[in-house]
């Protein structure tokens, strides 16, 4: 019994301070986290790169929307800045919208269809249209679109 005591304290003792061996354990942890967080750190400061391919991907994907519609449709028309699109009983706008370009259906509804625009331009051409697009990183744009439908 009398020699319980001294075991305790000899426990104490040791957890006083940090071994050797303690010490290396805790600064490999530090150096694998250190390892992994510095390509994730790169992916974070470089966001604007991810920006400027996720806005060509959504210019992809308008082009391609409104390549459709502006095929099926009777007429074509660029008013105030505007393309103004008629088929049967629907006019459909295209237009700018602060920093976005936006669809509207006989004036009616708000469908954003491309985001981050700075300058948009409508060019009406004989039987097709011309679209230029630039957006807030200064990259521009351009897609001519021909009808099938020979437009009035």
């Amino acid at each position: 019994m009398l020699s319980m005591p001294k075991q305790r304290n000899a426990l104490l003792r040791s957890e006083q301070a940090f071994t050797l061996l303690e010490v290396m354990f805790a600064f490999s942890i530090f150096t694998t986290i250190a390892f992994f967080l510095t390509p994730v750190l790169q992916i974070v400061l470089n966001n604007e790169d991810s920006e400027v391919r996720l806005q060509e991907m959504e210019w992809e994907v308008f082009c391609s929307q409104v390549k459709k519609e502006v095929r099926s449709v009777s007429r074509a028309e660029v008013i105030s800045g505007r393309m103004v699109l008629t088929n049967n009983n629907e006019t459909i706008y295209y237009e700018k919208y602060g920093t976005n370009l936006r669809r509207r259906v006989n004036l009616a509804g708000h469908e954003i269809i491309l985001q981050n625009v700075l300058e948009v331009t409508f060019t009406r051409l004989k039987n097709a249209v011309k679209i230029n697009v630039k957006d807030i990183w200064g990259h521009d744009y351009a897609v001519t679109i021909h009808s099938y439908i020979d437009w009035k």
